[in-house]
């Protein structure tokens, strides 16, 4: 099954749905048509006792009832009529046909069945039925009693007969006809469903051809399905898809430049200082920038080693309790001798954030290296239940460049770039938490960490 396309396992599945509705389609309707042609032929047979008793046709010897029956061209018809005058007592006894569907003896045991069936009362009655006799295999009869004799001699009855042929050919007229409107209705069914499968189909190829057909367009053909259908959704899911890719392309296209850019600079320097160093033009303590420039080297690597490790970070092991009154005092303490801006505590113990120490270490850190880059004369890191605030001195951010501060080397506007704040979004995203920025009214920028999307409203 899964090795067909949908459009022939749509159909298999229809034809299977169809083979086991007309299955089911035929017993019923079959049942249903005996039973319906066994109602007409008793209808049919009462309609003829009802005439043949009536006062237009009673007497014997009637040529019109003769001729009633003679005219029955599709059903064949026979009865026996017995009639007791009550002055005379003479018996009229006529029997019409009968001797092709039942013998004289076997209608003397059906009638005496009758009466006992009646609790063998000889009053008016009316029976109908079917048997088996020894010239049919099945006959229909339908008994019409009148009289209150006490013997069946005495009464005055009239019991129609026919065979199954007409129950036979009416069951097979019918049905042939059912048969062939089913039939051309499934036609004309399997026909819709493989239209409407092609074309379901054709639309998920379309889909298909389009997503193939991404890369090689450099992701900029738009394709969308406008139904409303799952088709449709799916469409515009893959077209949301092609956007974020074409923007993630275009994202990575900028990165890879700028990352060629970034490192591009040491390298020079390290190269052109050894070069002059190798011609005699610089003295051994060049070596000192070629050290600082490789450490500064260095630390780039380590920053994109860092942003790349953050693609894999999963949640295969339990968030650690982390202690960020130590942490936080901890990284401080790691600048204490690298510059001489004045770091301002206001931190709270025993607050403690969920994720991993090394990880929440790198982020504290990124986001102090940036501000001591920024900060004229302080950094300022408040500690609260729900939050981490890390104010810097410096100018504010401008305006278009506040929301694309968290972009891996989108340049700001004093032309700098880097990969440490989209790696402090990315960790603190991954932990659950979110990261703002926001400059202060009365100078500054301060980064927030908060577990809640909320306003830092703290201004100390």
């Amino acid at each position: 099954m899964k090795k067909l396309n949908i459009s022939s396992q749509l159909l298999l599945l229809f034809v299977s749905i169809i083979l086991v509705a007309s299955i089911a389609f035929s017993i019923i309707t079959l049942t249903t048509i005996n039973s319906v042609a066994d109602d007409e032929v008793y209808s049919r047979l009462s309609t003829y006792s009802y005439i043949l008793n009536s006062d237009n046709y009673r007497g014997p010897y009637n040529p019109q009832a003769d001729n009633l029956i003679n005219n029955f061209h599709d059903m064949k018809i026979g009865y026996q009529i017995q009639r007791v005058d009550p002055m005379s007592g003479n018996v009229f006894n006529k029997p019409e046909n009968t001797d092709v569907f039942i013998s004289q003896d076997e209608i003397s045991d059906l009638m005496n069945e009758i009466i006992k069936s009646n609790e063998g009362k000889y009053n008016d009655y009316y029976s109908k039925g079917k048997i088996k006799t020894s010239i049919k295999p099945t006959i229909y009869y339908v008994a019409q009693i009148r009289g209150n004799g006490t013997d069946i001699n005495t009464l005055n009855y009239t019991i129609m007969f026919t065979d199954a042929d007409y129950t036979i050919n009416l069951v097979r007229s019918v049905s042939l006809r059912l048969i062939a409107i089913f039939f051309v209705l499934v036609f004309l069914a399997i026909l819709v469903i493989y239209l409407w499968s092609n074309h379901f189909v054709k639309r998920i190829r379309n889909i298909q051809y389009h997503i193939i057909n991404m890369p090689k367009n450099k992701y900029e053909e738009k394709y969308v399905d406008s139904s409303s259908d799952e088709i449709g959704v799916l469409s515009k899911s893959v077209e949301m898809m092609r956007e974020e890719i074409s923007h993630n392309e275009e994202t990575k296209q900028e990165m890879l430049q700028n990352l060629s850019h970034d490192f591009k600079t040491p390298i020079a320097v390290i190269k052109s200082y050894a070069e002059a160093i190798q011609d005699g033009v610089e003295s051994k303590d060049a070596l000192k920038i070629i050290i600082e420039q490789a450490d500064n080297l260095r630390n780039k690597v380590n920053r994109l080693l860092q942003y790349n490790s953050l693609e894999y970070l999963t949640k295969d092991k339990e968030f650690e309790d982390v202690n960020m009154y130590e942490l936080i005092n901890e990284v401080v303490l790691s600048y204490k001798y690298q510059t001489n801006i004045n770091f301002i505590l206001d931190l709270e113990e025993g607050i403690i954030f969920k994720g991993y120490r090394e990880n929440w270490s790198t982020v504290i850190s990124n986001i102090v290296d940036n501000a001591k880059r920024f900060a004229k004369t302080e950094i300022k890191i408040i500690l609260r239940e729900s939050r981490i605030r890390i104010y810097n001195d410096g100018d504010p951010i401008d305006e278009q460049f506040l929301n694309s501060v968290f972009k891996p080397y989108e340049k700001g506007s004093k032309g700098e770039f880097g990969l440490g704040m989209s790696i402090v979004m990315k960790t603190v995203d991954f932990f659950g938490m979110n990261l703002s920025v926001r400059n202060e009214e009365y100078g500054g920028v301060s980064f927030i960490i908060s577990k809640e999307k909320e306003e830092d409203n703290e201004n100390s």
